[in-house]
């Protein structure tokens, strides 16, 4: 099974399922939507299908990219640049097959659920997840499922490295109306990578050309191939014994049923600029050491948005836009959402699977610093309802006795849901040529929601007379204090007042 001659890539269109190949996708034959039962993997098939498009047509500019989303490549193209690499992606190969390595020495065979992000993991998952759920992947599957595990799940335990990003990176790429688009619009430039101080572009993967047991190498040396497709973990799919329907699409092949895994050990030094990560930095001695950001609470994603979207240098700490983000603007594409996926865990055990859309207004990759601004700007009447609940609670040293009821975390959440819809609609309308009217009126709605939030919070309390000075300090210092400080006057242009 060959990713680049087998038709593997599950598809949808007008309620009819098809598997269709890369060459019939890129050439524009066939056309539909991604289509498997699990959001993580559909996310993980188009990073793959970016992977290896990035791979074999690498677009010298913006000119030539935007030439490639525009017109399909021809077959002679096509099988021009996949000549010599096809031992890459065959999933079978005797000596380097896709996303493993041969002779993995394992004394009982892992079960495919494992290669299944938070299916297994953890004690307490049969009672959600029975037991031995994923029995046997085709081909194509398996090709998602091991990408995945590479690139975005965390290690399987002691001993097993993590993805060159980190244990559980967000991702974020963007949309386009047709597939094909989608993944060309995710697709670096030379002159992007060049940026990002990238300048290999042939260096093979390392399951082709392996590093050594206790290596120590910098991946600010790796190449473009190398970083995409890096396998940080030995495994070697089991083949299965004769056809069978694959657990995740269906399909009846003769696929795999377990694989072989062992530990393997080296240093990876640095922080790779993956196209599909942000980096948060911080300065140490005089260098930027950078980390890629992760979902590590139950917050909504867009919280997430100003780090991922927006770039800010602070001095000292800041921010840099995935280079897939970066390399929009100044370039009129249109792209109307951006996916954003990633998992939240503990360790090796995935706590929550998080893949979802966001709707964005037409030009916002010129305006994602404007974003950032409207995030932290929300997060900031978070901040405010939590802190009036926090004197009403523990009330003020020396003056005034809390009610001993603390509410913070509970309407943290609360606020989360109660906005939620509101953020994304106005991610979505935002008129970026009249900001400051779009954050009044966030400023409103968010003013709004507070209120309300902290009287539901503080309502069954009171008529209990030990409570009602701490809540009637709470209410003045949150309306007062704590909201004033966030709501300074916000200067409209004249023109902008008049045109608005």
């Amino acid at each position: 099974m060959n990713l680049l001659t087998s038709p593997w890539i599950p598809i949808q269109q007008s309620g009819i399922q098809e598997k269709i190949t890369l060459q019939q996708l890129l050439c524009g034959e066939k056309e539909g939507d991604l289509c498997l039962p699990r959001d993580d993997m559909e996310m993980a098939c188009l990073q793959l299908l970016v992977a290896m498009t990035q791979v074999l047509f690498l677009p010298k500019n913006k000119q030539a990219l935007g030439a490639r989303v525009k017109t399909p490549l021809s077959e002679a193209e096509f099988l021009a640049a996949c000549n010599g690499k096809e031992h890459w992606f065959d999933l079978e190969h005797r000596e380097t097959p896709f996303m493993q390595f041969r002779g993995v020495k394992a004394k009982e065979i892992t079960p495919l659920d494992k290669l299944m992000a938070g299916l297994a993991d953890g004690t307490s998952k049969p009672f959600v997840n029975p037991e031995k759920q994923v029995t046997q992947l085709c081909g194509g599957c398996a090709a998602i499922a091991l990408f995945n595990t590479a690139n975005n799940c965390p290690g399987m335990g002691g001993g097993f490295k993590a993805s060159l990003r980190g244990s559980t990176p967000i991702t974020v790429m963007v949309r386009q109306t047709k597939l094909r688009n989608s993944i060309w619009i995710n697709v670096l430039t030379q002159e992007s990578w060049q940026k990002a101080a990238i300048t290999n572009f042939e260096q093979a993967p390392n399951y082709v050309e392996p590093v050594k047991a206790g290596e120590t190498f910098d991946v600010s040396a790796m190449g473009v191939p190398r970083g995409l497709l890096w396998q940080p973990a030995h495994f070697e799919l089991v083949k299965a014994e004769s056809e069978c329907a694959c657990s995740m699409c269906g399909s009846v092949e003769a696929g795999f049923t377990g694989f072989k895994k062992e530990k393997f050990n080296y240093t990876a030094n640095g922080n790779w600029p993956h196209p599909f990560s942000s980096r948060v930095f911080s300065l140490k001695s005089g260098k930027k050491e950078y980390k890629t950001p992760s979902f590590t609470t139950t917050q909504p994603t867009w919280v997430h948005l100003g780090k991922l979207l927006a770039t800010l240098d602070k001095g000292k700490e800041g921010y840099e836009a995935a280079p897939v983000i970066q390399q929009l603007h100044g370039w009129y594409m249109p792209t109307p959402a951006v996916f954003i996926g990633g998992y939240r865990n503990n360790q090796a055990t995935i706590l929550e699977r998080r893949h979802e859309m966001i709707s964005l207004t037409d030009n916002w990759p010129e305006h994602a610093d404007k974003i950032d601004e409207l995030v932290v700007q929300a997060l900031e009447y978070k901040t405010a309802l939590r802190r009036g609940l926090y004197v009403f609670a523990e009330g003020i040293k020396d003056k005034v006795q809390g009610s001993g009821v603390n509410r913070c975390a509970e309407y943290d959440d609360q606020f989360f849901q109660q906005t939620e819809q509101l953020i994304r609609q106005l991610l979505l309308d935002a008129d970026f040529a009249h900001f400051q009217k779009t954050k009044l009126t966030l400023q409103a709605e968010l003013r709004r929601v507070v209120l309300k939030l902290f009287t539901e919070a503080t309502d069954p309390y009171q008529h209990d007379p030990k409570m009602l000075r701490a809540l009637a300090v709470a209410r003045k210092m949150l309306i007062h204090k704590y909201l004033k400080a966030i709501e300074i006057p916000v200067n409209i242009p004249e023109e902008e007042a008049t045109n608005g």
